[in-house]
């Protein structure tokens, strides 16, 4: 079953987003301590009109039991949405001019994370949740949803080749190479 997250799938969730996001998680949080990201992310998922908030979540559950999960957000909003972390990383960094680099594209709902506990891999949640995504794009009146993923991530790449996204360009992200890739919505 798949649903809107709740402020309180922080426990379960966080642990996924980090799980898809990587090294990205210090970024977002100004601290290169892996217990202190999880912490600042648990927090930020539970409050409303951030990045990774609760509201931008749709969570999949098997017998009651959180499996996956999506975030996604109209790219024209991604700026906003990441300005809160921002702040609280520019403080935690001690670095006023810190930033956080926009990853989505204004015209596009974007597919920020990704994740499926490992040990339900390969059942097809993947797939599930990212058309979950799609039918939350259309609803909200979009015709693209776009995504990062890192160039040497094939498992990645092959699923979102399956499902139909086509990459269009490269980026660099923290010094690897991202594909970006969208899927037109029909």
């Amino acid at each position: 079953m798949i649903r809107q997250a709740i402020p309180s799938d922080h426990l379960k969730a966080v642990p996924l987003i980090l799980q898809a996001i990587g090294p990205i998680a210090f970024v977002l949080t100004g601290t290169t301590d892996s217990q202190e990201a999880a912490s600042i992310l648990s927090d930020f998922f539970q409050r409303e009109e951030t990045r990774i908030s609760y509201q931008n979540t749709l969570v999949m559950e098997e017998e009651g039991e959180l499996v996956g999960l999506a975030v996604l957000y109209d790219g024209a909003k991604a700026r906003d949405l990441d300005v809160p972390l921002e702040r609280s990383a520019s403080k935690r960094a001690g670095d006023p001019n810190y930033r956080i680099p926009t990853e989505a594209d204004r015209a596009e709902f974007y597919l920020d994370a990704l994740s499926v506990i490992p040990h339900c891999q390969g059942r097809g949640y993947g797939r599930i949740l990212i058309e979950a995504g799609c039918d939350r794009a259309r609803l909200l009146g979009h015709s693209r949803l776009g995504l990062l993923v890192e160039a040497d991530n094939m498992a990645a790449k092959r699923l979102y080749d399956r499902v139909g996204f086509r990459a269009d360009y490269t980026r660099q992200l923290l010094g690897e190479e991202y594909l970006h890739m969208v899927l037109i919505l029909s």
